[in-house]
């Protein structure tokens, strides 16, 4: 390795470097060293000028003879370090940022800038046992996340700054792969974001990047393909298999809001349209109690799932909470008396006076008979009722 491209690691020399940077997530370096030196856990990589902090692998590295070699991951590490289950609850709604510190805390990662696509997450969050990026990404709404060089976690949208013409030369340009090959004088001019204009077609971004540093050369691999929040080529490639062969089927329930309704069934509108679902009408019911059926008000938020998983078999399951907007219907029929109105406790109604049956004296003489009513319809207020069933006024 020239002397101009000096590698080394803690102070010890590399005689190869191989580091992946992707748009998404840690960075990760393979390193050979000269010698064997004993090093372990945190320590700083040195490429010329460029420094990065991260943490040697141990059960991905190691000596063999007189050499060893050795895997440095971004940080702590330790995003894929599993953490335990925990629940957050806030009226105000759990903060996104709350979420992600805890995790990266209990694995001994740091977090820097923190900008998810939004602040707070709703009034409960369940963190599932797993890894702590799991939870990361949990919380952050689709926001890019990735450890940069000082192995500081960062969120929010990547910079993207056009490279200097004087910094790169263009040597090869993979179309099918979208794989730029580079030769820098500079291991850091590259970054993630980077806009290569020269020797392309046209400008292209850079979303993730591999730099080759042996003793002959420096190289720069830049895949320019997909978007800002693109993992990269092969794992975008293996995303793309794992949601292929799960995407038959639609699982869980998605939240929608009620537009109106058309008879006996609603029409709905998808509250967050980054799921990818449509607009659902008219949609039948399947509430989970029987014989009852409910007018929804405007606005009310409902549960919809998919039987069985079959996209053509969407249906509502579930309404608005009493803490939630629409828990009140329009109407509410139970028992399947449609037609049949129901009356409470302090509502004034209408009754019919019976005929009645009369046993007694008039003017001190012994009587009976029936007594029946000129006007057989009086008015009243209910005045009892259950204690344990309940309803708006």
């Amino acid at each position: 390795m020239s002397e101009d491209l000096y590698a080394s690691v803690n102070g010890e020399r590399l005689t190869v470097v191989r580091l992946t940077v992707g748009n998404i997530g840690p960075w990760i370096a393979d390193v050979d060293f000269e010698g064997a030196p004993s090093l372990a856990g945190r320590v700083t990589l040195k490429i010329d000028k460029l420094e990065l902090v991260g943490t040697i692998v141990a059960t991905q590295s190691g000596a063999h003879g007189l050499q060893r070699r050795a895997r440095i991951i971004a940080g702590a590490g330790a995003w894929a370090d599993p953490v335990e289950a925990k629940q957050y609850h806030n009226d105000a709604g759990v903060k996104a940022q709350l979420v992600a510190s805890d995790a990266a805390r209990a694995v001994g990662e740091t977090l820097g800038s923190f900008v998810p696509v939004a602040e707070r997450i709703g009034r409960d969050y369940a963190r599932q046992t797993g890894p702590a990026s799991r939870a990361l990404e949990g919380v952050i709404g689709g926001a890019a996340w990735w450890v940069d060089y000082a192995g500081l976690t960062q969120v929010g949208p990547r910079p993207s700054a056009p490279l200097e013409a004087k910094a790169y030369r263009v040597l090869a340009y993979d179309p099918r792969d979208q794989i730029v090959t580079l030769d820098v004088t500079d291991p850091g001019a590259v970054k993630i974001g980077s806009v290569i204009s020269e020797g392309l077609e046209g400008p292209r971004v850079v979303r993730s990047l591999e730099l080759r540093l042996t003793a002959d050369e420096l190289r720069v691999l830049a895949w320019v393909g997909g978007t800002e929040l693109a993992h990269g080529p092969l794992t975008s490639v293996i995303r793309a298999i794992v949601q292929r062969t799960t995407d038959t089927v639609l699982h869980g329930h998605y939240r929608y809001r009620v537009v109106r309704m058309a008879g006996d069934r609603v029409e709905l509108q998808a509250i967050r349209k980054i799921v990818g679902l449509p607009d659902l009408l008219p949609l039948s019911f399947m509430p989970g109690i029987p014989g009852a059926h409910a007018e929804l008000a405007p606005g009310a938020e409902v549960l919809v799932a998919f039987v069985e998983g079959d996209r053509a078999q969407p249906v509502v399951l579930a309404f608005a909470g009493k803490d939630t907007a629409g828990f009140v219907p329009v109407s509410l029929t139970l028992g399947g008396a449609a037609g049949s109105p129901a009356a409470r406790q302090g509502d004034m109604v209408e009754v019919t006076l019976p005929p009645a049956a009369f046993a007694g004296t008039v003017n001190a003489l012994p009587a009976t008979g029936v007594i029946t009513f000129s006007a057989p319809k009086a008015l009243g207020v209910i005045t009892g009722g259950s204690t344990k069933v309940r309803v708006s006024s």
